[in-house]
């Protein structure tokens, strides 16, 4: 495919436009011609699977469920799956194919799998559906992913290159950690399971219009004008990873809260029936409003890119406006008349006015962004590269439980059950704007003979992120997860968080005829502090280690084991998620 690497890194513009505009396709793939049309056809196929290593721990399910934990509305993927237990059996096919007639072309490429423990073995706890998934959180299916047509041209002799429909723009400095500038596409949840993941290796391809163009030798700037919105592509309730059960689409029926229906006597059940209040062994069910997507229009963004050559250094400034592509958790508070029954139920009264309550996902619009960053080398050859990124207007998820308890602060004596308030018959935003700043910085470098190895790659990125404007404790609490219930001030989100990512990977090539080897090292230590949600991107104390190996052989077959180990962390959710991972595969 095209390459989507900016063209004004380390050379002169133009010829680092040039470098960037032709076909740059894989060593493998299938090349032919039609007349005047050049193509490529490049395939992949794999199948692999997926073990649990760690055994569920009790504190993250919900006590209704059997477990120690204050909500129901997380814990279905560890009530699914044991520890030993297979969690996904996966065979996928990638194909892309470019058309290119002259400096201008076509580039379409697509997937389909299919998950034969997903799709066809039964779960102890909760069926997994396709039905109302989005297309990505399906356990079998098919799925476009990049479908644009590009040209390549030149004003004088700047060049320059447009592309219209889906694609990935990767705008930004960011290595490993999310929630800098590279925001033009929403992300793949699953493509970050391993620590040192490169963020970019998550983005989806979206419908958008995109233009680079040259200015001079030193300057060059680029635009985009996104013609669809697309939120990030969420785990399926009940699968292994799934961090809520109440978010992804389709996973309505899941929201369920306070006494299970066996703690209720037989007159307690005909008078929460009577006003209208499901409940089962995992409690009363909150009911799902309709999903509030953003709208398409609105979104565009502009950098520019200057090379200082005194300085061998690349200097970014970007703007964007976006819609959210994470989702906020908002809730509507029951009529009046709901109340108005509630206040003489007695005990049941929060119960009916839960009951009656619903929830929504919503993703806020126009939120704005500003950004800088630096690429440089060092005079050792090590690659030094960063970005400043600030949201003046950023929304941050308040704490669902404070949003849940909202609804019965308007019951007698119990107005201090949450610090948020409601009106009966309206919604309760889910989020409040705040201003957000973002820095992150990392160096790679290269070491060749090292180790054994013919090559070792060291890369690390650390990143700090400020909260402007945070309420006290008393007015508003921001995230963490429902499980941990409501009490005690700490786990929210703080003023600062930060952390840092780490990636080892040794290239050992040609270790017999044909084949080469790539054992790799990931690291991942959220230091201080807890980072606002939707993102979630520190959670103090958190962290991760992958071991893996890689193997390729005649640059055709390849091979991939790989442990991770998640822990740390006083209100880390993936402490009980470690797992293995294998698969084997072939490109052409």
């Amino acid at each position: 495919m095209p390459s989507d690497s900016p063209f004004w890194c380390r050379a002169k513009l133009p010829l680092a436009v040039s470098l960037a505009s032709v076909l740059v396709g894989p060593a493998w793939g299938v090349s032919f011609n039609i007349g005047e049309v050049e193509g490529q056809l490049d395939s992949e196929l794999s199948i692999g699977a997926s073990w649990s290593t760690a055994k569920a721990d009790s504190k993250f399910i919900g006590a209704n469920n059997g477990g120690k934990g204050h909500s129901e509305i997380s814990d279905d993927g560890r009530l699914n799956f044991k520890r030993g237990e297979t969690f996904s059996k996966l065979f996928t096919g990638v194909h892309g194919l470019e058309l290119k007639v002259g400096d201008s072309g076509l580039y379409v490429r697509g997937k389909y799998w299919y998950d034969f423990e997903l799709q066809d073995d039964s779960r102890p706890f909760k069926p997994i559906s396709n039905s109302g998934r989005r297309a990505s959180a399906q356990s079998a299916g098919t799925q476009l992913l990049d479908a644009y047509v590009y040209h390549n041209y030149a004003i004088g002799d700047q060049p320059g290159s447009v592309r219209v429909g889906k694609q990935v723009v990767s705008w930004g400095e960011g290595e490993f950690i999310g929630g800098g500038i590279n925001t033009i596409n929403p992300t793949d949840v699953s493509a970050y399971r391993r620590p040192g993941t490169a963020f970019k290796d998550g983005l989806v391809p979206v419908n958008l219009f995109y233009v680079s163009q040259s200015l001079t030798d030193n300057l060059s700037a680029q635009a985009f004008y996104q013609l669809d919105w697309e939120q990030s592509e969420a785990d399926n309730c009940g699968t292994f990873f799934s961090q809520s059960d109440v978010i992804a689409d389709g996973c309505s029926g899941n929201y369920r809260v306070m006494s299970k229906r066996s703690a209720l006597n037989i007159a307690d059940l005909a008078a929460l029936t009577s006003a209208g209040v499901e409940v089962n062994e995992e409690g009363v069910l909150v009911r799902r409003g309709a999903d509030r997507d953003a709208r398409n229009s609105g979104q565009f963004g502009l950098a520019l890119h200057y090379v200082f050559e005194p300085l061998d250094t690349d200097f970014g400034a970007f703007f964007m406006n976006y819609h959210s592509r994470d989702p906020i958790l908002s809730g509507r508070a029951a009529s009046q008349s709901v109340y108005n029954t509630a206040s003489g139920a007695g005990g049941l009264a929060p119960m009916i006015v839960a009951g009656n309550a619903s929830y929504y996902v919503e993703y806020p619009e126009d939120i704005r962004l500003y950004g800088l960053s630096f690429n440089t080398t060092l005079s050792t050859g090590t690659v030094w590269k960063g970005e400043l990124s600030y949201r003046p207007n950023a929304p941050v998820q308040l704490n669902s439980n404070d949003l849940l308890y909202a609804n019965v602060t308007l019951l007698p004596g119990l107005a201090d059950a949450s610090p948020l308030s409601v009106t009966p018959g309206a919604d309760n935003q889910g989020y409040r704007r705040k201003e957000i700043t973002q820095f992150q910085t990392s160096l790679r470098h290269i070491f060749d003979n090292a180790m054994g190895a013919d090559r070792l790659t060291l890369t690390g990125e650390v990143g700090v992120i400020h909260v402007a404007g945070l309420e006290g404790s008393a007015q508003a609490r921001y995230g963490r997860d429902p499980v941990f219930g409501s009490e005690g001030h700490d786990g929210f989100t703080t003023a600062n968080a930060w952390g840092y990512r780490a990636r080892a990977v040794w290239d050992y090539n040609k270790v017999l005829p044909g084949l080469d080897l790539k054992p790799n090292l990931g690291w991942s230590h959220d230091v201080s502090g807890y980072s606002p949600g939707p993102d979630n991107t520190f959670n103090e104390g958190r962290k991760a280690i992958s071991l893996g190996i890689d193997a390729e052989y005649e640059n055709t077959y390849l091979s991939s084991l790989s442990y991770t180990n998640f822990f740390g962390g006083r209100y880390n959710t993936l402490s009980d998620r470690d797992f293995v991972a294998l698969s084997v595969g072939l490109k052409f």
